[in-house]
């Protein structure tokens, strides 16, 4: 008798974690179900099958919480800004030549630029994500993050985005975020910059990186890269009586006058002081972070000296 008692009581207690256990069963994935299902038009069968097989990821919550861009810049510099990086860059870039070369011409991006985005993104393809990118999306845009807005955004336009490419959600890899392939396309980006660069009938940005450098290219023409002008230049401190404020000057007087923005970034030794013009924002189009602009830009002067060096060698 007892033992059917205590049997009992773990029925009603585990009966609601059951319950729970499908992750279609979550009253905030049922809410989102809904809204595809009115929306776009989704199968609401085919929806809740889907989040039913959404892993639950705590590294994911994790990563989310502790990106790279919080290290300080003479570490993130150390990861990203490498010899191998600059000597694959110089490989990529000669490997690519004729689809980065027709990429300036229509777009007005510079290989450098094109080649250290996708260095450090994925170095050039290498590393493209080892998360579906439905687990990814999902653990975050149903998590307490403040960013699950931005998250559940994604998720909306990745499922649009399988729909479209025929492709099952479930197979699609990507990074910890949701970010897809060589050049780590959020889903929105992807469907709003990806182009067929190399002619194919579908876009293909894991494995194509023909697709992948125009696509680069047409992501930072559209946010207003500006042909023929600097990104970056180091600063010149002018120590100030009384140690008030010290005044910038680029360290190359002959940059064009225009838009700049002080940018601060902690070295090993001490504070570095940079000027960031216009196109240093267009790199933070991709990613938000100073770092990660200046990542790519140094990272694509490297790549530029070290080919001029190679060709007249």
């Amino acid at each position: 008798m007892l033992r059917r008692i205590l049997l009992f009581f773990c029925l009603v207690i585990l009966l609601p974690q059951a319950s729970l256990a499908n992750f279609a069963d979550r009253p905030e994935v049922k809410n989102f179900i809904a809204q595809m299902v009115h929306k776009h038009h989704f199968v609401k069968s085919q929806l809740v099958t889907l989040f039913n097989q959404v892993k639950i990821k705590p590294v994911i919550i994790r990563s989310v919480k502790a990106p790279l861009e919080q290290k300080p810049w003479y570490l993130y510099q150390l990861l990203f800004v490498t010899q191998w990086r600059i000597h694959e860059g110089v490989a990529f870039w000669n490997k690519y030549h004729d689809a980065l070369e027709r990429a300036e011409k229509i777009y007005g991006v510079p290989p450098s630029i094109i080649v250290a985005t996708i260095g450090v993104e994925t170095k050039y393809g290498k590393n493209t994500g080892e998360h579906r990118v439905i687990d990814a999306l999902s653990n975050i845009a149903f998590s307490e993050s403040p960013r699950a807005p931005f998250f559940r955004h994604e998720l909306e336009e990745f499922l649009l985005l399988t729909r479209e490419q025929h492709v099952d959600p479930l197979k699609i890899m990507g990074s910890y975020a949701g970010a897809i392939g060589q050049p780590q396309f959020m889903p929105s980006s992807y469907r709003e910059y990806a182009v067929h660069f190399a002619g194919n009938p579908k876009v293909d940005l894991t494995h194509n990186a023909v697709d992948v450098i125009g696509s680069v290219a047409n992501y930072y023409h559209k946010h207003g890269w500006m042909n023929g002008e600097p990104v970056a230049v180091k600063a010149r401190t002018q120590p100030q009586p009384f140690g008030f404020l010290t005044h910038m000057q680029p360290s190359r007087p002959s940059v064009p006058d225009g838009k700049t923005k002080l940018i601060e970034l902690q070295g090993y030794f001490g504070k570095e002081y940079w000027l960031g013009y216009p196109n240093f924002d267009v790199i933070k189009r991709y990613n938000p972070s100073n770092l990660y602009a200046m990542a790519v830009y140094q990272l694509s002067c490297d790549i530029s000296t070290l080919k001029g060096k190679t060709d007249h060698a």
